[in-house]
């Protein structure tokens, strides 16, 4: 396409149409598309055909019982979300720094992903940067990723699968067994095999979805040992499994040394498996393409060399 086309070509863009776009394909339909965006149905579907018609592809196939995007549907979707990525961020860079660092650092983590190191470089880094504000975010595991991936958050602390694109460094190791709360039948019996958890209820992490997305260590255990298939209740909160297992509402995994303050109470017994115990390893990811204000920038640079935490170890 020539440069003056192309340059016709933004001037006459409606970037509405983008945006009603990137909801559209967010939502799945043209219903909660238009529910999103507080508009009438038939509004959305004339964005459409309006953003078809001026970049001269179909973009989704809609037919009955079908939502798909189209292979320039899918490349437009992921420009689309290059181009917010960087609207989300643009009063970033209009903060002037002067002398003092200022900004704010935003951090999206799941639930007590703990370094007493990291605490330390917190301080630190206040210490040095009394300007700067912070704010914490609790999420699952596919939130974070996602609001690292889409520049709302300046870094991610999380399990599961980093996607190629994300900067990752070790934070902590995890070591999981299994554990029931007083009222379980096996509740102080020592020596119980797997075979003896056959059918019984489960409590499980968001994330820890068997065949899910972010299948990890954790649930590849309940997999071979064929125990977990019955999920009673789910939470992406460490401190609702951990309650949930107490009130033997199911049997659960726990990260070893969260469990230890329930075993030392009595409130929990750990099950079998006793040996081979899973770990899982929680990242610091970052997008190395989020455009960073002066306070993300100093505080990644900060953090950087933080010593990951191997609670694994303390439970050989």
């Amino acid at each position: 396409m020539p440069d003056n086309r192309l340059e016709r070509f933004a001037h006459n863009l409606d970037w509405n149409l983008l945006r009603t776009f990137v909801v559209l394909v967010e939502e799945g339909s043209i219903t909660a598309a238009a529910n999103r965006l507080l508009l009438q149905q038939p509004a959305v579907s004339m964005a459409l055909k309006r953003l078809e018609q001026t970049v001269g592809q179909k973009l989704i196939d809609r037919r009955p019982g079908r939502f798909d995007l189209t292979e320039a549907g899918e490349r437009l979707h992921r420009q689309c979300r290059d181009i917010f990525a960087a609207v989300v961020r643009l009063p970033n860079t209009l903060e002037t720094a002067g002398e003092d660092v200022t900004g704010h650092v935003s951090i999206h983590s799941v639930s007590h992903a703990h370094n007493p190191a990291w605490d330390r470089q917190l301080e630190g880094f206040f210490r040095l940067h009394p300007k700067v504000t912070i704010s914490i975010t609790i999420e699952t595991t596919v939130s974070v990723i996602s609001s690292v991936e889409r520049n709302i958050a300046t870094m991610g602390l999380c399990d599961g699968n980093i996607p190629d694109g994300l900067a990752k460094a070790l934070h902590i190791r995890e070591q999981y067994a299994l554990y029931c709360g007083r009222g379980h039948r096996l509740f102080g019996v020592k020596g119980a095999t797997l075979q003896c958890l056959r059918g019984d209820p489960y409590v499980a992490f968001t994330a820890d979805i068997l065949g899910g997305q972010h299948m990890n260590a954790v649930t590849a255990v309940r997999a071979i040992g064929s125990f977990g298939q019955q999920v009673r209740a789910v939470s992406s909160n460490v401190e609702e499994v951990v309650r949930l297992i107490v009130a033997n509402i199911g049997i659960g995994m726990l990260p070893n040394h969260l469990a230890a303050a329930g075993l030392a109470a009595g409130e929990l017994w750990q099950l079998p498996p006793y040996d081979r115990l899973p770990t899982t390893d929680v990242f610091r990811i970052s997008n190395p393409n989020t455009i960073l204000n002066p306070a993300e920038a100093a505080f990644l640079k900060y953090v950087e060399d933080v010593e990951p935490l191997d609670h694994s170890a303390q439970h050989q």
